[in-house]
This record gives structure tokens, sequence and C-alpha cells, in this order.
């Protein structure tokens, strides 16, 4: 059987005390691939649960310290705007923040903050998922094994063996198809499914619910996302210090923009993720005659696809029933969009001019 896995919650918890050791997650996602190929299947789950845990604290706390570092206003410590010396005080200052903040968190939960490459590819892949599954079927605890190599095959929906080993499990009378899921779904996931079932059902307050929630935590997991690309693995170094950043900066944006790559294969953008939501805000709050709640999701809407003619003719319509001005188009659904499109035109242009460069090069 090939080698596949699971996410189980880790119950030890991590005390700030003198007395503990530090932890590693180097080092104990490099005892369950040891624990695996020696087939020790209890120390496998044990140390690669232990590892998933690690990692959403790693995680969280890279994660919290860039976006509490962009949040504060840290650019202004002096009055004087000198050429590119404004950009260069952003950064130092951001430096300074980053490492400080970086520092303290690790120590509060007794943790080296420093990961391999190797093992942080790993881990971003899901891949303890993989030798997880196998540790847990041998341990005969397979409910579990089948949620193991679901997740896995979700970020992996090319893989046809882990394909075969989630078939096999769902056929097993132990476990309850509904039962096997992604153990690293996300919660506006969650919502998502939680809005259209209710939509199905005509229950329009609870589509609403949902669906808003929805919406605010998928542009909260996306900006996670984005601050996650703030590690980079290879850096392009140039003795030139302007191409060596700009080298640095292009990974960064295209790292971002596959952020979106999660809502595949359902919706290929994060803009066609939001008008879907949108669509369904405007149906259920029309339902309940809340129209103009209705027309600002019909404005927010047609910011992202102005042309869309089904969402023209409801603008049309609810001309009659509300003021012009309750098509109010929402401020995150807009920011959204400009960013996101600054991105892609960003990308296009010095990814097309690289590339002519090379050919011209070439000849």
């Amino acid at each position: 059987m090939s080698l596949k896995l699971f996410k189980f919650i880790f119950v030890g918890v991590i005390v700030s005390c003198e007395c503990l050791k530090f932890s590693s997650l180097d080092i104990i996602y490099k005892k369950g691939v040891d624990a695996y190929s020696n087939e020790r299947w209890s120390e496998c789950i044990l140390q690669f649960e232990g590892s998933l845990h690690l990692y959403k604290v790693y995680k969280s706390i890279n994660i919290n310290c860039r976006l509490k570092c962009k949040s504060e206003n840290l650019s202004n410590q002096f009055s004087e705007n000198i050429e590119e010396l404004k950009v260069f005080e952003y950064f130092l200052v951001m430096g300074d923040c980053l490492s400080q903040c970086q520092k303290e968190e690790f120590e509060n939960v007794h943790m080296y903050s420093n990961i391999s490459d190797a093992v942080l590819n790993n881990l971003q892949a899901r891949q303890p998922y993989a030798y997880l599954h196998l540790c847990y079927y041998e341990m005969n605890a397979l409910p579990k094994a089948a949620s193991a190599a679901y997740t896995y095959h979700v970020a992996h929906s090319d893989d046809d063996i882990m394909k075969r080993n989630v078939e096999y499990y769902i056929q097993q009378p132990e476990v309850d198809v509904k039962e096997v899921i992604d153990l690293e779904s996300e919660d506006y996931q969650v919502l998502y499914k939680l809005g259209r079932q209710a939509y199905k059902n005509n229950n329009w307050a609870d589509t609403i619910a949902n669906m808003e929630e929805t919406l605010t935590d998928y542009l909260t997991w996306e900006n996670s996302c984005r601050a996650e690309c703030e590690h980079q693995s290879e850096q392009n170094w140039s003795p030139e210090f302007v191409i060596m950043v700009a080298n640095n900066i292009l990974p960064l944006i295209a790292c971002r923009q596959k952020c979106q790559d999660n809502l595949k294969p359902l919706y290929d953008s994060g803009v066609a993720l939001l008008a879907d939501v949108l669509n369904y805000l405007q149906i259920s709050y029309y339902r309940l005659d809340r129209f103009d709640d209705a027309a600002k999701a019909v404005a927010s809407y047609l910011s992202l696809y102005p042309t869309d003619e089904d969402m023209l003719e409801n603008k049309r319509i609810y001309r009659t029933l509300v003021n012009e001005k309750s098509f109010a188009e929402r401020s995150d659904i807009v920011f959204y969009l400009k960013r996101d499109m600054y991105e892609k035109q960003l990308l296009n242009f010095f990814l097309e001019k690289n590339n002519s460069d090379f050919n011209a090069n070439s000849v």
C-alpha cells in the first residue's frame, strides 16, 4: 500500500515554563518519518499529530505577527520624505516589529521558530496525512484513516493511488461516509455549504447569515494565506539591489494569487466565489423584503461583473423598489477587486516583459 495520511487534534498543551524544553517542528516531523519507516505505528501517529499541531502554531504566530505589524502605523517615525527613504523606513521598522513579535511569541509557546524548507514544504503539501492514513490503518482506526486519506486527496486530486485508498475506506462497514471529512477545510468552506443547504430549503434567514459569514471569513482567510507567502524558500540574488528586490517581489505576488487555487475546481478565482455568494444574498434578501440590502448585494456583484445581463435586469427591477442610493457597493468587495486586478496586471506585464527579454537575449 502506498504512503499516505490523517489529522487528529493534538491534546497536549504547550505551557510557557522554564522547566519545559523547546519544541522543534523539524525534529518531531522527522521522528514521525522514522517511526513510519520502521513500522512503529502508534509512535508514527503521535509524532505526526504533534507535527500538525505545531505547524498550526507556527503558521498562526507568523501570520498574526505579519498582519499585526502591517496594521500598525509603523512608517511615520520621521517626518521627512526624501527620495526612497520612506520606503526604506517602512521596511526597516516593519522588520524590527516582525522580528520582535516572532521572538516573543515563539518563546511564549516554548517553540523554536526555525524550520527547514523541506519539512515546511511537506507540511504545506499535507504530506503528514499521507503517512498518517496508513499508520491509522495499521492500528485498525479506519474512520480516522479514511479522513486522513481524504484530506490528502483534496490537495492532490490527481493522485490515483490515494483516490483508491479513499474508495477502499468508505466501503468498509466501520466507516460512515458522512463522517469522512477534509480535516484541513477552512471555515468559509463549511459556512458556504451550510448557506447553500439553507438556500435549497428556502430558509432565507439562515442563507443570509451563513453567506454573510462566508464573505467575511473568506476575505480573512485569503489575507492570512497572502501573509503566509512572505516566507520565501529561495531568494533570487543579484548584485544589483533594486533587481534583487524586484526578483523577489514577483514570486511573492504570484504566491498571493495562488491562494485562490484553493477554490478549485468549483471556482477559478476569489472574484467568482464572491460573486456567487452575493447572488445568493440578493435573492435571499429579496425573499425577506429587505430590498435595500438586496440592492447593495446587486451593486457589489456588478462591481465584479459589470456586464452580467441577469444582474443588470435585477437592478432594473430593484430600481422600482428602492432609492438609487441603495445601490452602494461594499467597500471590502471593491478593495478586493482592485487589489486582485492590480496584482494580475503586474504579473502579466512583468512576466511578459521578462519572457520578451529572455527571447531577445536568446537570439
